[in-house]
Parts: C-alpha cells; structure tokens; sequence
C-alpha cells in the first residue's frame, strides 16, 4: 500500500466512517509523509483523528503529534465559531440581513465540524446591507477604513479572526455571466445552517452547492488548491441530497459553461473520495475521467491555496512570474473541461494580473 493510498482511506474514512481494512502499524516515515500530506490538503483534524480513533500504532512522538493538533484544530474552530458569534451579534443588533457562505457553514455538515480545518469567516451582503455591514465594523470593531480589497469581497482581521465580506461572491469574467450570477443570488431565498448552536442563515441548498464548486474550480484554475474543498463539496452533496435542486443546478451549471468540469470534479469525489455517484446528481462518463489524473495532480503539487512547493515563496517579481506560471500550465491543463470560462479567466489574468509584472520587471531592470 503506498502513502497515498493510506492517506485517501483515511480522509474516506473521517468522511463516511468507511469500514476499508486499515493498517494496523505505520512505520515512522510513513507517518511522517501522512501528517505532511494532511498539513498540505488541509486535512490534519480528519486524518490525526482517524488515526487515534483506529488506534493505528506509530512512533510515539507522532502519535503525541497527532493528539496535539487534533486538539489545536477543535481549538482554531472554537475560535472561528467565536468570531462568528461576535459577527452575527454585532448584525443582528443594526438589523443587517447577511449570509454566511463556505467556511463552517459548509463544515456544520461534517461528521464532526469541529475536526474540519477552519479558516475565514465569509459573509455575503447585498448591495445596501453590504454599506451597513461595512459601517458597523467600522464603528464599533474600529475597522480600517481601507481593508484588503478586490473585485468581489473585503477582508479584515478582528480578535484573531480573519473575515471576507462578500459584495458579489464570486465572478465569471464576463458581464453577462456576472449578470446571471447576480439575479441567482437576488431570488434566492436561503436557507438556515446550524453552526455550533446557532442558526444563520446561507444560501439555499441548491446555490450553496453552486457557489462551493465555483469557487474550488477558480482557484483550481489559479494557483490551485487542497483537497479540503474536494471534502467540503463531497459532504454537502451527500448531507443535502435530498434538498437539492439537481436539475436545476445541473441547468445552471451548463448556462455557466461549468458542467463538463462539474463531472471532472465528480471524479475525484466519487473516485478518490469515495461519494456516492448518485450524490452528483448527472452521470460521469469515461471522458471525464481522462481529467481525473490531471486535476489530482494540481492537487497534490499546490496543496491549500497553491501555497505550497514553490521556488519562490513570498513576494518579490521572481514569485509573480513563477505564479504567472503556474496558471498558464494550468489553464492549458484545464481549459477543455471549461473553454469559454476558462479563456474568459486567462484574458482577465493576462490583461489584470500578468501584463502588470512585465512593466514591473521592466523598472526594475532599468
């Protein structure tokens, strides 16, 4: 059995407790290589717990690692949970209608959500209460006036959390596309999440599903991402099965020019992460899975959010060419799955991100 067969089992099992045959014994390099793999796909509460909880034996330092960060990952969601009350607290005082979005919502689906990874807290806004939200944090959490900013969301940092406020979600490079985005998001009606007691409100089961593949595949598509997002996908369309509009998502997917890599992504999760295929909810076919070892492989190179082996981590014009890169090996990797989105992305990175490099590079050389 090698490293990553273990691995995957393991994760199957955290996520479906699984009754595949595990070792009994890991020899300290093994052990080694399945806590790096967990640090780097985001995964190290599923899988130290899977481990503790089959009571697979391994060096007894690693065994006491992997105690320990099981309990700093239930200790990071305690935090997260916190900073989430504090956030629903403030909004609901000044009457601001929010929605949380991926994050716990997506991991209050989880066997146990408080061995999920926790990260940011996202909340979307529409357009008036956004101004609202954005003034409350202001106010009373003495906010900069001036957060990290992009073309869809702010960010900020208070009490040890990080928070992205959402004003779009997410964008598809075109303004047609952005268009139906938008309307999707003003008929929605919701839904309600419980997340460590209390109830908030999110998407609808249908466009949450929506959202949380949209956004694995942009950033899959970019500097490329863990195999947590795979996981959060797999158990939202397994928990919300029942409460899922599949033909309507499977509509939808198809007017975003998403469908066919909406069933490569299946792929992974059926295949490698052991979901049900009738979870997806449209067939796979033998096509899709010619992308299979493509899209793993971005996977298990990039880890979270791209950060990982890299030759030029940090900042600095070597690092912004090697990520331009990286996301030209990946659009060629990818692109057929997506034509239209995919080269609709690539335009706005070559005019948007990786023209600017060149003029940099450019000043620095004179």
């Amino acid at each position: 059995m090698t490293t990553l067969e273990l691995f995957l089992m393991l994760v199957r099992y955290a996520l479906w407790q699984t009754e595949e045959e595990l070792p009994k014994e890991l020899s300290a390099n093994m052990s080694a290589n399945i806590l790096r793999g967990a640090r780097e796909q985001g995964l190290l509460g599923l899988v130290t717990d899977a481990i503790i909880r089959n009571k697979i034996k391994m060096p007894e330092e690693q065994y006491l690692e992997c105690m320990v960060l099981t309990g700093k990952v239930k200790q990071a969601n305690e935090k997260v949970n916190e900073g989430l009350r504090r956030l629903k607290e403030l909004f609901d005082e000044r009457n601001i209608n929010f929605m949380v979005v991926k994050g716990q919502a997506v991991g209050a689906y989880y066997p146990n959500p408080m061995l999920r990874q926790a990260g940011d807290i996202d909340y979307y806004c529409d357009a008036q209460n956004f101004i609202r939200a954005q003034e409350a944090v202001r106010e009373v959490w003495e906010i900069d006036d001036c957060p990290k900013c992009d073309d869809h969301h702010v960010s900020f940092d208070h009490e040890g959390v990080t928070y992205e406020g959402h004003f779009a979600l997410t964008s598809f490079y075109r303004k047609k596309k952005n268009r139906y985005w938008a309307q999707l998001l003003g008929e929605d009606k919701g839904s309600m999440a419980m997340i460590d007691g209390m109830e908030v409100r999110t998407l609808s089961h249908t466009l949450h599903v929506l959202f949380v593949f949209v956004h694995l595949y942009s950033h899959l598509m970019k500097q490329g991402i863990s195999l947590r997002q795979f996981c959060d996908l797999a158990v939202m369309l397994h928990s919300c099965r029942d409460m899922i509009d599949r033909k309507r998502l499977i509509e939808i997917l198809g007017k975003l020019d998403l469908l066919k890599a909406y069933r490569a992504i299946g792929t992974i999760l059926t295949d490698k992460l052991g979901m049900p295929p009738e979870d997806l909810g449209c067939d796979i076919t033998e096509g899709d899975r010619q992308y299979t070892k493509r899209i793993f492989s971005i996977v298990k190179d990039r880890g979270n959010m791209g950060h990982y082996h890299l030759m030029f981590a940090g900042v600095g014009w070597c690092h912004h060419v090697e990520l331009a890169v990286i996301k030209v090996f990946h659009f060629l990797k990818l692109w057929p799955i997506a034509p239209a989105y995919s080269c609709h992305w690539i335009s706005y990175e070559l005019t948007k991100k990786i023209v600017p490099i060149r003029n940099v590079i450019g000043r620095k050389t004179k």
